[in-house]
């Protein structure tokens, strides 16, 4: 038997397709007795099924006809699932779910709280495909917009979303091609409708720009009435209505999703500025680093600086240009410095630098507006350093992307502008 589908049937009506594609995955099955082949079979072939029922459901009668997709599913990749216009072999139509995913071989991470906490689907949990054929919907949507929408959205579609350069396909048609299958199918699971929006959260209507992003279409409205942001805080009735959400979501996925705990990436390094602020920087990311490791860096580092400014004989005059004003002219080099010739710490002088209750520089404090050209050129150095923006923005400023700071940037930019036609 040939263990290929016949090319004369690409294209074809979905149920001559929907036939050769199982008796291709049933040739194929008996090739290998191994388990792990014929279980990746019958998950494939159940992909199709669900996608089938999704088809039926919400794209009975189309403009022009979909395919029914080649469903594949591979070990790499970070995605959920993907949708593509052609496959590897020529073939049209081709939908993939990560392996791990739909199997089930491993824990997936759906999203990340903090450095240490993440939500989980659960690998052995048996409600675990409810989740997964959330994701074969998502790439319906695109298969809808990409073949079978009408020509005109089909051409925006293709011209302004899809692509890895447009959004990844998750654009405005997208976003509300989603959020009319949810306006049915979110009260039939027994979820209030909740509205998606557009990947970029500076487009679309102002009062979506805190909902959903439509990129997580299929789980992420059902996990969040609105996106948390520290630039943007919630007010405290959509924070609870988040909250009840979520745990409406756990609840809908009875026990396939749960919280799991990793232990914290210990930092062995960070970026430190060359300039006035850098004193800031060292003293907040060491002070992160002893809370989060119970090592008591920040003193071994003041009691190194008060040591050098002895030395030098400056250090009573430092302490007086921060306000402290003890006499130090009597206390003698054998009592103020320990074994090690380290200055002992003089408790009636208090701490020598001050703390805060923030433990990290924010991006503007870091980057002033105020001094745009400096801010700049910090900021594109520390970037270089960093490796990427979003490295920069996660191990810097606890940001989740590189969105923040790449508006950070355009501010400055702009600024710089304004200055050069003042000029």
């Amino acid at each position: 038997m040939e263990h290929t589908i016949n090319r004369s049937v690409w294209g074809t009506s979905t149920d001559d397709f929907k036939r050769h594609y199982r008796t291709y995955l049933n040739a194929l099955a008996e090739l290998d007795d191994d388990s792990c082949r014929a279980e990746l079979l019958e998950a494939l072939e159940w992909c199709f099924d669900r996608w089938d029922y999704w088809r039926q459901k919400f794209y009975p009668s189309t403009d022009s006809p979909l395919l029914f997709p080649f469903f594949q599913s591979e070990r790499g990749g970070s995605e959920f699932g993907h949708y593509s216009t052609m496959g590897s072999s020529g073939q049209p139509s081709v939908i993939h779910i990560k392996r791990s995913l739909l199997l089930g071989t491993s824990d997936i991470t759906v999203m990340k709280s903090g450095p240490t906490a993440k939500l989980v689907l659960k690998a052995d949990h048996p409600k675990r495909l409810l989740f997964v054929e959330r994701v074969i919907l998502h790439e319906l949507v695109h298969q809808y917009l990409h073949e079978g929408a009408p020509e005109a959205i089909r051409s925006q579609y293709e011209s302004t979303e899809s692509g890895r350069n447009r959004h990844k396909g998750h654009g405005s048609l997208f976003a509300e091609e989603c959020n009319r299958i949810n306006e049915i199918l979110l009260p039939e699971i027994g979820f209030k409708f909740v509205p998606v929006r557009h990947v970029k959260r500076d487009r679309g209507p102002l009062s979506d720009r805190q909902r959903p992003s439509c990129s997580q279409f299929g789980y992420g409205e059902l996990l969040s009435a609105w996106d948390i942001y520290k630039e943007e805080p919630l007010e405290p009735d959509q924070l609870e209505e988040t909250r009840q959400r979520f745990e409406q979501a756990l609840e809908y996925f009875d026990g396939a999703l749960s919280w799991k705990q990793e232990a914290a990436k210990i930092k062995t390094d960070f970026l430190a500025p060359f300039d006035i602020s850098c004193a800031d920087t060292c003293h907040q990311q060491l002070t992160a680093y002893d809370q989060e490791n119970k090592t008591d860096l920040v003193m071994a580092f003041q009691l190194k600086v008060l040591n050098q400014l002895q030395k030098e004989e400056k250090l009573e005059s430092g302490l007086r240009s921060i306000g402290y004003s003890a006499d130090l002219s009597n206390i003698s080099p054998a009592s103020s410095q320990n074994g090690n010739g380290c200055l002992k710490v003089i408790p009636e002088l208090g701490p020598v630098v001050p703390t805060t209750g923030d433990n990290r520089l924010s991006l503007a404090d870091t980057y002033p507006i105020s001094d745009p050209i400096k801010s700049l050129k910090r900021l594109e150095s520390d970037w270089k350093k960093a490796g990427s923006k979003v490295a920069l923005s996660r191990d810097h400023f606890e940001l989740t992307s590189g969105s923040v700071l790449s508006r950070h940037l355009k501010k400055l930019k702009t600024e710089i502008k304004k200055l050069a036609e003042a000029a």
